[in-house]
């Protein structure tokens, strides 16, 4: 027996997630100047406040783990001590700041494998592949359409202002319910720990990936198997792995 169907993450999964690191801090240094902030005390802890330590994203934080609205309500956490702001139009400004990064025509997206043919691979199996972000729809369209895959996802599952956010199983039974499919029947793959809770909530096989912010030791306890990124997923032996009687199988592949 083997999966019927693949929700994959986008950022850090599908994508090198460094992009989202460089778009925070630019949005923090542009809002610094707005607040006419000069302090280079208040820019680390604006940036550890949502996760970012050096030039990496933490596993556990605001930015690797969930949404812009959250990464704006964290900033701002730490911008009120200084500046009287009021929470809604700050967060609403923030969003857009750190959107219009994501979006702008000369941002590079780095895939971590071939996309396309991995979507090929998986279809010849008879695999339906998904994209489950806490992006927005714009963001996750701009992606598709820089790399030329449209055709290349079966479904897509994006903060749209209607779908739940991960780790609520809502783009899991979306999924699901358009193809026919068992939560059981489907592996939902990314390199966080909220993508594997998310796993647990849909009822789905959680797989962890190294490629993106987290370690074996941030996934190991929460995800059914981890392996160092997803062209392993090329290989037909983790494939059959994946479906839920095949622990033992599993831990042949663990990374």
């Amino acid at each position: 027996m083997m999966i019927k169907g693949i929700l994959f993450d986008k950022d850090g999964t599908l994508i090198d997630f460094s992009l989202w690191i460089d778009a925070s801090v630019n949005t923090i240094k542009k809002l610094m100047k707005e607040y006419c902030i000069e302090d280079d005390n208040i820019f680390n802890e604006l940036k550890k406040s949502i996760g970012i330590k050096g030039n990496v994203a933490e596993p556990f934080g605001a930015l690797a783990n969930r949404s812009h609205e959250d990464v704006a309500a964290e900033l701002h956490f730490v911008l009120s001590k200084y500046k009287n702001i009021e929470l809604a139009p700050f967060q609403k400004h923030v969003v857009e700041l750190i959107r219009g990064e994501g979006l702008r025509e000369d941002i590079e997206f780095k895939p971590l494998t071939d996309i396309r043919a991995l979507y090929e691979h998986l279809s010849s199996k008879g695999i339906k592949m998904g994209l489950a972000t806490a992006d927005s729809y714009q963001s996750a369209m701009h992606m598709i359409n820089k790399l030329s895959l449209h055709d290349c996802f079966d479904f897509i599952g994006s903060n749209d202002g209607v779908m739940k956010l991960k780790p609520h199983n809502d783009a899991c039974e979306r999924f699901c319910s358009m193809y026919g499919l068992n939560p059981e029947e489907v592996a939902i793959v990314g390199d966080s720990y909220y993508d594997m809770m998310f796993a647990k909530n849909s009822g789905a096989i959680g797989v962890g990936v190294l490629s993106g912010v987290s370690c074996k030791i941030n996934l190991k306890d929460i995800g059914d198997v981890i392996i160092p990124s997803v062209n392993s997923l090329f290989d037909n032996e983790v494939l059959c792995s994946l479906d839920e009687e095949s622990y033992e199988t599993r831990e042949l592949w663990t990374a």
